[in-house]
């Protein structure tokens, strides 16, 4: 079967959440469908970036890198789009996306997130899918409940675009996959049909499960905090780490130290994380093995943003065990005290911490049960299934 898959961000290397998906979800439909792959990107591509798309049979790109400014939001309001696909928004990549439809005839077309969407022609007589990330709209909801005064209002306008946005969109895809049970409600709340929303779960990197499994001893009290750090849900989530929890924290471990590693920080993110006693900027890294390595546990503070959090997930994987707010583990099927321990108090999370530091006992359990979920749920072969079945119903030479 031809499929076109369109993305809003070049999927390699694998350094966020969302590309994490993106590439896994490509590895999976390239096993045995011919895929060809539209992507934009922000800047010039690596070497390794190029051979990357190269073993992949070509990967067609438009660069496009629009900020998060001003600017970008006038030109949202002119256009009549909410600011995040304003931001994917390029007509080189329509044009880009027409002529591979005309030379390519495929018989799915797949839109990787709701930016995406905006390329997908509703004429053409292809089987159109569109995947999730997250409910956009409720991302920037959450976020203005956290906010005050201009920004809050902004947040609010954007959920407000957002939402209408995304609902219409809803209607324009045969199916739609939301990445939990959670998020396909919501978007059956903004009018999707039930018979065509599926859940497509988010899936960690495989080859952490080939890993050994964390040795307590061997690892010192470390706290790690790894996201990508330029996502305002993921910047507060590490302020409130920074400001509260830690120095808790310190309080009952005085040896406990925080490492902070992910792409995107901003100089003074950097510098505001150098400054607290006990903390260290790791920054962007290519292998995050040496900093599960490192950790005795890993945290996630969230109090905003939308669908299942990947740092989690690939912990998981990987046997470190848990930390998160409520926020952070909703949509996973987990057992908290079994699988995670959820806090969402700084004093709470603060308590947690200090507890799986102290205790070799408690890590294990959570290690293991952890791993043991990931590999029975959380596994391509498992978890990609709804997506076999809407391709099993599409027939070849639809396009």
């Amino acid at each position: 079967m031809r499929l076109l898959f369109l993305t809003f961000q070049f999927p390699y290397p694998a350094i966020s959440g969302a590309s994490i998906k993106t590439l896994s979800l490509l590895d999976y439909l390239r096993r045995d469908h011919d895929v060809r792959c539209l992507s934009l990107r922000r800047g010039p591509l690596s070497r390794e970036q190029q051979e990357w798309a190269e073993g992949l049979g070509g990967v067609r790109t438009v660069e496009l890198d629009k900020g998060r400014n001003v600017w970008s939001l006038l030109l949202s309001y002119a256009a009549s789009v909410p600011l995040r696909v304003e931001r994917n928004r390029s007509g080189e990549m329509a044009r880009l996306v027409n002529a591979q439809i005309g030379e390519f005839q495929p018989d799915v077309l797949f839109a990787d997130g709701l930016s995406t969407a905006q390329y997908v022609p509703e004429a053409y007589p292809a089987v159109k899918l569109l995947h999730e990330h997250n409910a956009e709209y409720l991302i920037w909801q959450r976020q203005s409940d956290l906010e005050t005064g201009a920004r809050r209002w902004l947040a609010t306008s954007e959920a407000a675009r957002l939402r209408r946005y995304e609902a219409a969109a809803l209607g324009r895809f045969h199916i739609v996959f939301a990445v939990s049970e959670d998020d396909r409600q919501e978007l059956l709340a903004l009018g999707g049909e039930p018979g065509r929303l599926r859940i497509l779960p988010n899936i960690p990197d495989p080859a952490l499960f080939e890993m050994p499994a964390p040795v307590f001893a061997d690892i010192a009290p470390v706290i790690l905090y790894f996201g990508t750090l330029s996502w305002q849900p993921n910047i507060e989530g590490l302020e409130r780490l920074l400001t509260s929890i830690l120095p808790a924290v310190r309080g009952q471990v005085p040896e406990a130290r925080l490492l902070v590693a992910g792409v995107g920080a901003s100089p003074a993110l950097a510098s505001r994380v150098v400054a607290t006693k006990g903390a260290e900027f790791v920054g962007e890294v290519s292998d995050p093995e040496p900093l599960y390595r490192r950790a005795r546990v890993l945290v996630d503070a969230t109090r905003s943003g939308g669908g299942t959090r990947l740092k989690v997930l690939n912990a998981f994987a990987r046997g470190v065990p848990v930390v998160a707010s409520s926020l952070a583990a909703q949509g996973l099927d987990v057992i908290p005290g079994e699988h995670l321990l959820i806090a969402d108090a700084d004093d709470e999370m603060s308590d947690a911490i200090a507890l799986l530091l102290r205790d070799p006992d408690r890590c294990r359990s959570l290690s293991e049960n952890a791993r043991a979920l990931a590999r029975d749920r959380y596994v391509a072969e498992v978890a990609f299934r709804p997506l076999d079945e809407a391709l099993a119903h599409t027939p070849a030479g639809a396009g």
